[in-house]
């Protein structure tokens, strides 16, 4: 048995808004990889029966890759923003940055690529939970419980 003055103080349990962001996070990295994958699987008769007769094949042809471009983005960000998360909840101060930041960007490339690419509806929701959860994330009672249990 170690000795009281060299073991390491007990875990603090994680603030409710850890926890809430965590999830809020994981349900927003999830909509991007469903949308995204939604968006990457579409295919061209799905979009030339809604494309009018005025537009080409090729045209079509053009903005399908687009499309699935912006779905890969979509998957790649949410993959990338879940992992981040649950490392995030082990208390490290670093990973807590990191998501928050990864989040920010999350939001402002979807946000880019939805004007000018169009994206998944399910994509463009899954926003919200994301922006939630990166805001909690910074409310004090969070700041202080990474500062005191990650670094």
């Amino acid at each position: 048995m170690s000795s009281p003055a060299t073991s390491s103080p007990p875990p603090t349990s994680r603030p409710r808004a850890v926890e809430v962001a965590f999830w809020l996070l994981i349900v927003g990295a999830v909509m991007l990889v469903v949308g995204g994958l939604l968006a990457a699987t579409m295919g061209f008769d799905n979009i030339r029966s809604v494309a009018p007769d005025s537009v080409s094949d090729e045209q079509v042809h053009n903005y399908l890759t687009f499309h699935r471009g912006s779905g890969v983005i979509c998957v790649l960000t949410g993959v990338a923003l879940g992992f981040l998360t649950g490392k995030m909840r082990l208390g490290d101060a670093r990973f807590r940055r990191a998501t928050i930041v990864l989040a920010l960007v999350t939001v402002v490339l979807v946000g880019l690529v939805a004007v000018f690419a169009g994206i998944h509806i399910l994509s463009l929701v899954g926003l919200l939970p994301i922006i939630v959860g990166a805001l909690l994330l910074t409310r004090p009672a969070a700041a202080e419980w990474f500062t005191g249990a990650g670094s």
